[in-house]
């Protein structure tokens, strides 16, 4: 798993960018965030990452 802080999210839409501890931006959705979890920008996030034709995405959301 990978660490990284929530960077941007638009709680109506249901999307947003967490910044990875490596520097890289991973898009996730709402169904990306464990059932649950609350999130909100700046709070620390745990994740896996995959890569789509899009770019990084995260999975496996959780707040830490």
């Amino acid at each position: 798993m990978q660490t990284g802080i929530v960077k941007k999210w638009n709680h109506s839409s249901g999307w947003g960018f967490i910044e990875g501890d490596d520097g890289e931006d991973y898009f996730f959705n709402v169904s990306s965030v464990r059932k649950g979890q609350k999130i909100r920008e700046g709070i620390d996030v745990k994740f896996d990452s995959f890569e789509t034709s899009r770019g990084a995405e995260a999975e496996n959301v959780t707040v830490f």
